[in-house]
């Protein structure tokens, strides 16, 4: 199927294309790292009252994070982050501006996690960081200066599947102050099978084989592949999930799982919202400044944070 791409995406497509493809049969993890890492687009970055960089404690060590917060006259609603990149790649600094753009939009402080990465640290490495990010927001919020009743998760791509996997997972504390979980375009099905992986094979962004290639960097068993800890159209607890908001690219080789998986939580029960983002493909909302559609999205999961706040607890 072709792709009528939005014309600020388009010529970011362009560029892409003319670069050289990926052989995903010899990657050399390190320098694509660093490549994506140098590599940024210049994405819009909104102007914070403080940015600080925090150690979190986990289970496994110290968890680097970073703090947002857009003013500072009150205790605000905190937002824990979990960044995109296939559980592979990406930073704090790589969804800096992103993260600098959620924390304006909900009018909130935000907490974003460094997880360890694939393949150097395999699942449930990177779950089991966001989890005792997730917990550790929860009790030391009050320290941060934020309010510990009103925290929210988010997430984008491999980070819509952690934040997700969190929050289904979280203690009961922390549900019951867990007000809001905000994802963009989640990964929520390891087998890679769904019907769009054939539609979409190819965007600018992010291919199928791309996609599936982080989920053998991730997973290193078969029976990974329909944990519910990973595999999110597997979790029996649906239910758990607080008011969520999911943002769809329509080209995007994830959209049918993420439309699978929004089903899954209506069919649930959960207080669900779902918006599809037309013209546009995998991982545009981190490119806000560039491409308009990331405004839109990231200016509606800022109504549906502010609304969860404001709610009474």
């Amino acid at each position: 199927m072709d792709m009528v791409l939005d014309a600020d995406i388009a010529e970011m497509a362009e560029i892409i294309a003319r670069r050289p493809p990926l052989d995903l049969a010899n990657v050399d993890i390190p320098a694509l790292r660093a490549a994506v890492n140098a590599a940024g687009w210049p994405t819009e970055s909104t102007e914070m009252a403080s940015v600080e960089d925090i150690g979190v404690a986990g289970g496994a060590g110290t968890i680097p994070a970073r703090l947002y917060k857009p003013r500072r006259d009150e205790a605000l609603p905190l937002l824990v982050f979990c960044h995109g990149g296939g559980f592979v790649l990406c930073s704090l600094d790589t969804h800096d501006n992103f993260c600098r753009a959620l924390a304006t939009a909900g009018d909130c402080a935000v907490l974003s996690v460094d997880y360890r990465l694939a393949p150097e640290h395999r699942f449930p490495a990177a779950y089991q960081d966001t989890l005792a990010a997730l917990e550790w927001a929860a009790v030391n919020a009050s320290s941060l200066g934020c309010d510990p009743q009103r925290l929210a998760l988010a997430g984008d791509s491999a980070g819509g599947n952690l934040a997700a996997a969190a929050a289904l997972h979280a203690s009961p504390d922390v549900r019951r102050v867990l007000r809001h979980v905000l994802l963009f375009y989640p990964a929520a099905d390891p087998t890679a099978s769904g019907q769009t992986y054939k539609t979409f094979p190819q965007t600018p962004f992010l291919s199928a084989g791309m996609m599936r290639w982080y989920w053998r960097q991730y997973l290193g068993e078969p029976e990974e592949l329909t944990d519910p800890r990973v595999a999110l159209l597997r979790s029996h607890d649906l239910a758990k999930l607080p008011q969520t908001t999911i943002a769809i690219a329509e080209f995007d080789p994830l959209r049918s799982e993420v439309e699978a998986f929004c089903a899954a939580l209506i069919e649930a029960g959960a207080d669900v919202e779902a918006r599809r983002y037309d013209g546009v493909s995998h991982g545009f909302a981190s490119m806000v400044g560039l491409i308009g559609k990331a405004r839109l999205a990231i200016d509606h999961g800022g109504t549906r944070l502010r609304d969860a706040f404001a709610a009474r607890g």
